[in-house]
């Protein structure tokens, strides 16, 4: 059986080489950032921003546990504290 090459010892292909560079427009980059293409989202998720808190385990299998308990998403319990915490604090339940 034949050693595959190492992934480590290949060259970019990225690389552009200076004619082609030079060639180019300066306003070219930002123009090709913007029209990157995007990875699909979900229509549930479609304006709304991440909230990201790290928990101990013992924690983490609480939140896992309740949510088979009660046949609900880990999603909707953490909504659920979110919303209750705007309550505690007199804010409205937007979450």
């Amino acid at each position: 059986m034949t050693k595959r090459p190492s992934l480590f010892g290949a060259k970019p292909s990225a690389i552009i080489p200076e004619a082609a560079a030079e060639a180019r427009p300066a306003t070219a980059l930002p123009q090709e950032a913007a029209t990157a293409t995007r990875y699909p989202k979900a229509s549930t998720r479609e304006g709304k921003r991440v909230v990201t808190a790290y928990v101990s385990p013992e924690a983490f299998r609480q939140l896992k546990r309740l949510a088979a308990d009660t046949d609900a998403q880990q999603q909707d319990l953490l909504l659920e504290g979110i919303n209750l915490l705007f309550e505690k604090h007199g804010l409205s339940r937007i979450a």
